[in-house]
């Protein structure tokens, strides 16, 4: 059935929740966690090459060279021709001049190549610099132009898209969970499932979960039929098309249900005696008519007038005779304690069609033997239904109560749903008895689950990985103080004695002569003379020394030291995926779906079941889209040479819609028939070719706070 969606009218925005495809709810996703940082490096200032700063500082050297020595060796020079001029003339005045010019020259020759070394250093640091500015304002609107890119694209971004029910998937276990958590969810179904096939709701929590939905549809043009038992029941259909004798195993299996241990022989022959009172009444066939023939063949009078004179007389005589009656009068008194409160169903439903949502609904009466009755006869109606009709086949929604059914009929209606192709949702309220003995049948859901062997159970079900966990903390700190004092003394005595002794002996002589003229009669004369001599000398002498020392020496030696360590250890461990302390604190709607995936790996979704969520804004009614999580590609930096810094260095193209804005689409899309693969989505912007650069596009990059933090990491996709 079609449902048009619009947020006009009385319903608004829970329209939407009709929108096509199965869910089981909302997953969040920060569409802030999607957003690409810029990679682009940002462009640094180049360094000046080695060899101006070089020139330059030789060239300044060189100047400071000539500017000494021309003011040493020209000034001395100039000063020396100066002073040289008294004496020489003016030849010394012009040497000293042309000295004194050929210092300057040198000066000027130096200063000369200072500035000219200083200018080619000066200018190579201008265009390195201009370089720098030419290439940063590029990286700046480049990254301008990015940000302002995935900022729209982000905005454009649902942060809440529906987690879908596989194609394949026949049966949904969902365990645990408050009356208004199951209520939510079943809303979210039920609403959903509607564009596709009818619904059959079976709800026996006595709390009426199923209203909401009833609601919804109602004010959404949707066929609707509720029947509340027993308070109502005379309006209910859950016998009517049924023919005798499924009508006679409905019975039977409805009034033994809450008896596991029920022998066949029992169940047999109530069948029998039913089948034979159905024979006896012929077409007509009816609850109020099987109660009455039960009364005839106890004996009791009958005033209701459902059986004519003829009926009465031959269900009384020739049925059973008084022997069997005997025997079968236990039978007889428990068909008749049940049935009898049962004889107003269906009694007024002339003129009432069926539906395309059926609800079969206790409400809040007190439990009692004939209420757990219906509950066990409605779900036999819909088996019984599911197998006879003909009709498209409808999604089964049940909502156990506290009591719960019998496991036997539970596996009789998986059975049925899945020999006859329809879908089969069971809400178990606790995790215990026949549910624990059903679980892992189907796709499996867990809510809230407030008892902690429960939580046990079901954390055990979703099973156990092996991580890497803190196994050891220690931390050690120590601190080390050690004195130590010494003191030395010692005394020492040296004595020595020194003896000398010399001795010198000399010798000398010598001889001489000499002559002269003196005139005269003896005009020459002659003279000589001869010395000799000799010395001794003995020196003796003896020394005597005594050294007296002594040494006192007292050492003080203090050590401080603080030792701190930090040491961790982890080890591998098999601990379950979910702990059942986060089990037991689940918030009222979430919902956790477990996925078993090739290889026995456990994937859990975690689902916010809440229909409210359709008020709030970024909610898509289709699956998120997934995107590459890879890092975007990187671009050099901006090479050199570059021209002077363009005032426009690139012609930003429009910016591309993700997509359509609500207003103007026409409805939803439909969920994509792939669990997994969402519908139209929007995709990731793509970086503009910059013209400066030679290189491939590259793509770009109340809920407001998300699911509660006590919900396990969220994962994208459907289930199977």
């Amino acid at each position: 059935m079609t449902v048009e969606s619009t947020e006009a009218g009385q319903l608004g925005r829970y329209l939407r929740l009709f929108d096509p495809g199965q869910r089981l709810g909302w997953i969040y996703r920060d569409p802030e966690s999607l957003r690409r940082p810029f990679t682009e490096p940002e462009p640094q200032r180049e360094q000046v090459a080695v060899g101006y700063e070089n020139r330059a500082a030789a060239a300044r050297l060189d100047h400071e060279d000539r500017r000494r020595s021309a003011l040493r060796i020209g000034g001395g020079v100039a000063a020396v021709c100066f002073l040289l001029s008294y004496f020489v003339g003016a030849v010394m005045v012009v040497l000293g001049v042309v000295a004194v010019v050929v210092g300057l020259a040198r000066m000027a020759l130096a200063a000369r190549q200072v500035s000219s070394a200083g200018g080619a250093l000066a200018a190579e640091q201008g265009s390195l610099e201009q370089r720098f500015q030419s290439s940063w304002q590029m990286w700046h609107q480049h990254r301008q132009y990015h940000e302002s890119q995935q900022e729209q694209w982000v905005r454009g971004l649902d942060a809440w898209g529906t987690l879908p029910i596989g194609p394949d998937t026949r049966r949904l276990d969902v365990f645990g969970g408050s009356q208004r958590g199951r209520e939510g969810f079943l809303t979210v179904l039920g609403t959903s499932t509607l564009q596709e096939r009818p619904v059959i709701v079976v709800d026996l929590t006595q709390a009426l979960v199923c209203r909401e939905l009833s609601v919804l549809a109602e004010a959404a043009g949707v066929p609707v039929d509720v029947q509340v038992l027993p308070s109502r029941m005379a309006e209910s259909s859950i016998v009517g098309g049924l023919a005798p004798h499924e009508l006679v195993h409905a019975l039977v299996e409805a009034v033994h249900g809450d008896n596991p241990e029920a022998g066949r022989a029992e169940r047999a022959v109530d069948t029998r005696i039913l089948t034979q009172l159905c024979g006896a009444l012929g077409e007509d066939v009816s609850l109020a008519r099987l109660g009455a023939g039960l009364r005839v063949l106890m004996g009791e009078a009958d005033d209701t007038g459902c059986l004519s004179r003829d009926e009465r007389n031959r269900i009384a005589d020739d049925l059973l005779n008084d022997k069997n009656k005997d025997q079968v009068r236990d039978s007889l008194f428990r068909l008749v304690s049940f049935v009898h409160p049962l004889e107003r169903l269906g009694t007024a439903r002339e003129g009432r069609g069926p539906g395309y949502l059926t609800c079969l609904a206790l409400d809040f009466g007190a439990g009692s033997a004939s209420t757990e009755l219906l509950a066990d006869l409605a779900v036999q109606s819909v088996m019984r239904r599911l197998s006879s009709f003909q009709e498209t086949a409808p999604s089964v929604l049940v909502a156990l109560g506290e009591q719960g059914l019998q496991r036997r009929h539970l596996e009789q209606l998986a059975q049925v749903c899945e020999r006859r192709g329809s879908q089969l949702v069971l809400m178990h309220p606790h995790l215990r008895d026949a549910a624990e003995q059903m679980i892992g049948g189907g796709t499996v859901a867990f809510m809230k689950l407030g008892n902690h062997q429960e939580a046990r159970v079901a954390a055990d079900f979703i099973g156990r990985e092996h991580s890497f966990v803190l196994h050891s903390l220690t931390d050690t700190e120590g601190r080390t103080v050690n004195t130590s004092v010494a003191k030395t003394i010692g005394s020492s005595v040296s004595r020595g004695t020194t003896h000398s002794a010399s001795v010198t002996r000399g010798t000398n002589w010598g001889s001489s002569s000499s002559s002269s003229y003196q005139g005269g009669a003896n005009p020459f004369s002659s003279s000589s003379s001869t010395s000799s001599g000799g010395s001794y000398s003995e020196t003796t002498g003896t020394s005597t020394s005594v050294t007296y020392s002594t040494n006192e020496s007292t050492t003080h030696t203090t050590g401080d030291s603080d030792s701190t360590s930090l040491a961790t250890g982890r080890q591998r461990v098999y601990e379950y995926v979910l702990e059942p302390t986060q089990l037991q604190a689940l918030a009222e709607f979430s919902l956790l779906v477990v996925e078993r995936r090739t290889g026995g790996s456990v994937l859990v979704h975690p689902v916010d079941c809440n229909p409210n969520i359709v008020f709030l804004d970024r909610v898509s009614m289709t699956p998120l889209p997934h995107f590459d999580p890879a890092p975007t590609p990187q671009l050099p930096a901006p090479q050199h040479p570059y021209p002077e810094a363009p005032q426009q260095p690139y012609a930003p193209t429009p910016p591309q819609q993700p997509y359509a804005p609500a207003a103007a689409q026409q409805g939803y899309p439909p969920a994509s028939h792939q669990p997994y693969a969402p519908g139209v989505q929007p995709t990731a912007p793509q970086q503009p070719h910059w013209p400066s650069q030679d290189h491939p596009q590259q793509p770009g990059g109340g809920w407001t706070q998300g699911p509660p933090p006590n919900w396990p990491g969220q994962q994208p996709g459907g289930f199977r």
